[in-house]
């Protein structure tokens, strides 16, 4: 049986769990531009500490999150004042020609996923990413 099942290669390359995808990295650098430049700043710095991301299996939610010794640890110099859940922004954008409205959420004072109503697996294949405009939350 090992035979068999040994050299089978995967339809689909893994997602890796423990790095960005470049349009993940480019809907959070595109993020900042809704903030205070303090926040920006802190915003960026988040950003180069997610080190574990959960893409469920529709991937309409991402999440992010800084892991150290196996549990979810931000550094308290690198979280915003508020600490309720809320939207950072909405990012308008199409991937190839198909457009989708991407939230961008934080949570517990650091950004925590991106959400939309298409799975963002299907939108990030079907072309390159082409911002159109970040609208802050209210």
């Amino acid at each position: 049986m090992a035979a068999l099942t040994g050299s089978l290669r995967p339809i689909v390359a893994p997602t890796p769990t423990d790095q960005l995808l470049p349009f993940e990295k480019a809907l959070l650098q595109a993020t900042a531009s809704a903030l205070q430049p303090a926040e920006a700043v802190l915003l960026a710095k988040q950003v180069d500490c997610i080190n574990h991301i959960r893409r469920p299996s529709d991937w309409k939610r991402i999440e992010f999150q800084c892991k150290r010794w196996f549990l979810v640890r931000w550094p308290a110099q690198l979280l915003f004042d508020r600490t309720e859940a809320f939207r950072i922004a909405t990012i308008a954008c199409q991937f190839g020609v198909k457009d989708a409205l991407v939230d961008v959420w934080a949570e517990g004072g650091h950004v925590s996923a991106l959400e939309s109503a298409v799975g963002l697996s299907g939108l990030s294949i079907a072309g390159p990413l082409n911002i159109l405009g970040v609208h802050p939350a209210i």
